[in-house]
């Protein structure tokens, strides 16, 4: 097992911390408990906004970790920016979109060149139609696809190997042989029950079993899509005597009480904490961040913890120190759920034009207009924190409540089906789109040096419909035409190519990147 060190922080923090909610030095009252709705977290499209977030008890007390005197404790977290916004009623309505999804990056994307030696599938996606090699369906399956994956060791003298596992749980594999899982699921459903709930469309390239030996489980919050108790339990029982788990605040205390984790083996963390892993044969040392994301939290069924918002959301850097003076490390940045920007017009993002084609001049760019809300400034905050990350590992969907919700009238033609999708900018500070990835790895890698790659993940695979996985695929790449970034597929190699040294890539489920 790796050696640990005490937990650090970044020095000359606020205290206390704008993201946390504090007792009131009078008030004890405490929530009546979770309802129904903490089944659905995203259909709030964030839980609680910020003005539904009280001082004054709101949040049932967590298990006390920080307070500010003996009488004031942490009782819940809060996105501390402007940049966080609730739609409104007026503004969710005016997001609703029915009848056929005519947006152009479907077809963009289904022009992509497929491989001309195609590795077979290991399964196929839980779509009608594909049969017919010209459905949307049959499309996206061929654009889409789960490989058996390869996970044979990143050898010395390679920086960095990633296999995305589906949705947004990714397997990093670091020279040293250190291996870190990230907000690992393989279950059918995303939900507390077997019978109900998001279910896959897309089948997990293994099961927890199936993984190489694990050092470490990282989490980004305790929504049911990232963490999966019968994953976790799964490699817990495969890894007892080499892996631990990094979670944020609050959820330590559920995995330990109600899961049966060794207390020793839990590493609860707040933002801007950090522990040092270390082998200790070779001294080689190994650097894991808990940093900031725009998001929130709420499960059901899981405590004081699992209520609104009252445990931390949190995105994660790993620096892995493999230059010889063991002093400039090689970082990788994992997003896992995360917002970036609300954007108020309904036809936002820009899109590509119907008669554009890959390899086309691009037409002059459409003239921005305003926006009401920033950008969530804690990306470039990490990257002035820590650093700029090399390898990063983004969410690029809408998420999936509406998704689910149309799941159950994909049998209707799109003309009369009563359950509408919804514009990408609308829950744009609770999931970041294609578009505003790019943004963020084009942030976050200034001033990097060498080639920077990015991995989309949060995507095609539970509740999808093909045209979704089309449009998530065409808007990306779309997105990195206009932004001056590259872009490719697993299969393609144009990770070695890239424009200024930065390349974004959409990958099949199960396979690999090695940088």
């Amino acid at each position: 097992m790796l050696d640990i060190s005490p937990i650090t922080s970044l020095s000359g923090l606020e205290e206390p911390p704008k993201h946390h909610i504090l007792a009131s030095l009078t008030n004890t009252a405490k929530s009546s408990g979770s309802t129904w709705s903490s089944l659905f977290p995203s259909l709030s499209f964030g839980g609680p906004s910020q003005e539904e977030m009280t001082h004054e008890g709101h949040i049932s007390p967590l298990d006390k970790k920080k307070q500010v005197d003996q009488k004031r404790e942490v009782i819940g977290f809060q996105n501390p920016w402007p940049s966080w916004h609730k739609p409104t009623k007026s503004e969710m309505l005016a997001s609703f979109q029915w009848g056929p999804d005519t947006d152009p990056c479907i077809p963009l994307a289904a022009s992509y060149p497929l491989p001309t030696k195609p590795t077979p599938p290991i399964s196929q996606p839980n779509y009608n139609g594909l049969s017919d090699p010209e459905s949307v369906a049959s499309k996206a399956a061929k654009l889409l696809t789960v490989q058996k994956p390869d996970f044979s060791p990143c050898r010395m003298g390679q920086r960095a190997k990633v296999t995305w596992l589906g949705h947004a749980s990714m397997l990093l594999q670091l020279p040293s042989g250190v291996n870190v899982v990230f907000d690992p699921i393989f279950s059918q459903r995303c939900f507390p029950s077997e019978y109900f709930g998001p279910i896959r469309t897309y089948q997990p390239p293994c099961q927890a079993g199936d993984l190489p030996g694990i050092d470490a489980v990282v989490i980004s919050h305790n929504h049911y899509d990232h963490l999966d108790q019968e994953s976790v339990m799964g490699i817990w029982e495969k890894n007892k005597e080499r892996v631990r788990f990094f979670v944020p605040l609050g959820i330590g205390k559920m995995m330990v009480d109600l899961w049966g984790l060794p207390k020793d083996r839990v590493v609860e963390m707040d933002w801007w904490d950090n522990v040092t892993l270390t082998e200790p044969e070779q001294n080689h040392k190994v650097k894991v961040w808990c940093a900031p994301a725009q998001h929130n939290s709420w499960r059901s069924g899981s405590g004081k913890a699992g209520e609104p918002n009252g445990s931390l959301w949190a995105s994660w850097m790993v620096e892995d120190f493999q230059s010889e003076d063991k002093t400039e490390p090689y970082r990788v940045f994992f997003g896992g759920d995360t917002g970036y920007q609300f954007h108020t017009d309904p036809a936002w993002p820009p899109s590509p034009p119907v008669t554009w084609k890959r390899g086309d001049a691009l037409p002059p760019a459409e003239k921005e207009k305003p926006e009401e809300y920033p950008p969530c400034p804690a990306f470039n905050e990490i990257r002035d924190n820590i650093g700029p990350p090399d390898l990063l590992l983004l969410p690029i969907s809408v998420g999936a409540s509406f998704a689910y919700l149309r799941s159950f009238t994909t049998w209707m033609p799109d003309w009369g089906n009563p359950m509408p999708r919804h514009t990408q900018g609308v829950t744009g500070a609770n999931h970041m789109p294609p578009w505003d990835a790019v943004r963020v790895f084009k942030d976050m890698t200034k001033g990097a040096r060498g080639k920077a790659v990015a991995v989309g993940l949060h995507w095609g695979t539970f509740a999808t419909e093909p045209e979704e996985v089309l449009k998530t695929l065409g808007g990306l790449e779309w997105a990195c035409e206009r932004q001056g970034v590259g872009f490719g597929r697993g299969w393609d190699s144009k990770h070695d190519d890239g424009v200024e040294g930065k390349v974004f890539l959409a990958v099949n489920q199960g396979e690999s990147v090695l940088v």
